[in-house]
């Protein structure tokens, strides 16, 4: 494992990187308030599965903007952006046929991004998130509403970076409280959304990340988005995932051929509970 650097048009992309620089690349994207730490778990169990033999790719974990080690944007965060980030990303670094893989947001995103720009993309890998988070229309002014005012406690202030004077334990017991991680998986995530200085911790995540958002796609427009993933996509849901995932995937277009379906038994962050399960549906890609 070896840090993964790009610039981009200025920006400061980090992430974690396996394998041979000259292998295919396996593009993997991480959820909301995670980064790219969160995939350390499925590229130990690909280890374990080749055992002796080299990685026959490199599985590259980028850290979305706001994210681990990543650039913070100037103002604040819209979805749709993180689509023109990885399209940025994929231009600069002059990438091409690549199976991307995403977790929650980062399959939210991964999702939209092989439907608009397919002709990067081979082969598509979706655990537990697809699409997007919908909104009706006659919501839509509420939504802006709530988006506009939450934004008022995250303008910079002298505060933002207020140290924490918190120990990682208790850091870590805080994520695992509002989320379904082990102490050992928060531990991981944590870690890489926090630096050390002078024995007192600070956030290197960007704490705009939690204002709502301004506004959200419709049913259709998400419907429009799914209906043209073209590419083969394995979709991967957890037994004690998002209930909405399984009630989404009863539409007729996930009957399609290109799509494969698998559910694993775990919570939401599956690809960190049983990554040994996760690194089977993923030999095909890689055979």
């Amino acid at each position: 494992m070896k840090e993964f650097s790009a610039n981009v048009n200025g920006h400061h992309f980090a992430g974690l990187q396996w394998g041979d620089d000259s292998k295919p690349i396996l593009l993997a994207l991480h959820g909301w308030l995670d980064n790219a730490a969160s995939f350390i778990p499925l590229a130990d169990a690909l280890a374990a599965k080749l055992a002796n033999e080299p990685f026959p790719y490199q599985l590259i974990a980028i850290d979305l903007p706001g994210h681990g080690k990543s650039f913070h944007k100037s103002g604040h965060y819209h979805f749709v952006d993180w689509i023109d980030d990885v399209y940025q990303l994929f231009i600069d670094q002059k990438w091409q046929s690549v199976t991307l893989l995403g977790h929650s947001m980062g399959a939210m995103i991964s999702s939209i991004f092989a439907a608009t720009f397919p002709e990067f993309i081979d082969e598509l890998v979706l655990i537990e998130g697809l699409g997007a988070i919908s909104a009706k229309p006659e919501h839509t002014l509420d939504q802006l509403k709530r988006g506009i005012i939450s934004r008022v406690d995250y303008y910079p202030a002298d505060d933002i970076q207020r140290p924490k004077q918190l120990s990682l334990e208790r850091i870590v017991k805080a994520r695992c409280r509002i989320s379904d991680l082990s102490a050992e998986h928060s531990e991981l995530i944590c870690n890489r959304n926090l630096t050390l200085q002078s024995g007192i911790y600070y956030w290197s995540s960007d704490p705009k990340l939690k204002s709502i958002s301004l506004l959200r796609f419709t049913d259709k427009q998400i419907l429009n988005f799914l209906s043209n993933i073209s590419m083969p996509c394995k979709i991967i849901k957890a037994t004690g995932g998002f209930p909405l995932i399984s009630e989404v995937l009863q539409l007729d277009l996930f009957q399609q051929d290109n799509f494969e379906i698998h559910e694993l038994a775990g919570g939401h962050h599956v690809h960190m509970e049983v990554p040994q399960l996760l690194a089977d549906v993923l030999q095909n890609n890689v055979t």
